[in-house]
C-alpha cells in the first residue's frame, strides 16, 4: 500500500478551498483540483476515488479545525457572559481569517457531497456551544428558547457580517466588533 504524502494532502485541500471560495462546490471537478494543486490527475485519484469522498474528507478535517478554534481559551471558571463573548469572538475571527474554509463548510452543509452523519459528527463537535447556552437558559442569563435557535442566531450573525467584511474588502474596527456581539447579546436577552 502506497503511504500517501502529507504534502499533497494539504496542497488539493488548499486548492479545494480557493476554487470552492471562487466558483462553489458544484462548480469544480477533479481535473480542476489537479491543476491548482499542481499535481497530475491520476494522482489526485491516488488520494480521493472521486469529488464526494474528497469533499467529505475535507469537510470533517475543517470542521475540527474549526470547532477546535471556537472553543480556543475557554475556561470554565470564566462567568457564563465571558465564555459567551469569547465564543462568539473566536467564531467571528477565525471565520474573517479562514473566510476560504467559512466558505466551504457553509456551502457543504447545503450540498449533497454531506450526508446526515457527517451534519450529526458536526453537532458534536460544537457540543461546548449547546452547553453554554444550555447553561445560560439554566441560569435565566439568555431567553428559555431552543438552543438550535440560539445557534442559528449566532452562526447567521457571525456568517453574514464576514460575508459582508469579506467582498467589501473592509476591516471590522475592534469597536464594531464589540457592538456586534452585544447586539447579538441583546437578542438572546
Amino acid at each position: 500500500m502506497r503511504i500517501k504524502d502529507e504534502a499533497k494532502v494539504a496542497a488539493i485541500y488548499k486548492a479545494t478551498l480557493s476554487l470552492v471560495k471562487e466558483r462553489g462546490l458544484a462548480g469544480i471537478t477533479m481535473s480542476d483540483i489537479s491543476r491548482a494543486a499542481n499535481i497530475a490527475t491520476g494522482t489526485l485519484y491516488i488520494y480521493f476515488k472521486n469529488k464526494d469522498e474528497l469533499i467529505k474528507a475535507l469537510f470533517g478535517e475543517c470542521r475540527e479545525k474549526s470547532a477546535t478554534e471556537y472553543f480556543r481559551g475557554l475556561e470554565d471558571k470564566a462567568s457564563f457572559e465571558e465564555r459567551m463573548k469569547m465564543v462568539f469572538m473566536n467564531i467571528l475571527h477565525y471565520k474573517m481569517k479562514h473566510f476560504d474554509v467559512s466558505a466551504f463548510l457553509e456551502q457543504s452543509y447545503h450540498s449533497p457531497f454531506v450526508c446526515i452523519t457527517d451534519l450529526k459528527k458536526k453537532q458534536k463537535a460544537i457540543d461546548p456551544i449547546y452547553a453554554l447556552i444550555r447553561e445560560g437558559i439554566e441560569k435565566k442569563k439568555i431567553k428559555n428558547v431552543d438552543p438550535e435557535l440560539v445557534i442559528s442566531y449566532l452562526f447567521g450573525i457571525i456568517n453574514e457580517i464576514v460575508k459582508k467584511t469579506y467582498f467589501s474588502n473592509k476591516k471590522l474596527p475592534p469597536e464594531a466588533l464589540d457592538q456586534l456581539y452585544d447586539m447579538y447579546r441583546d437578542g438572546l436577552r
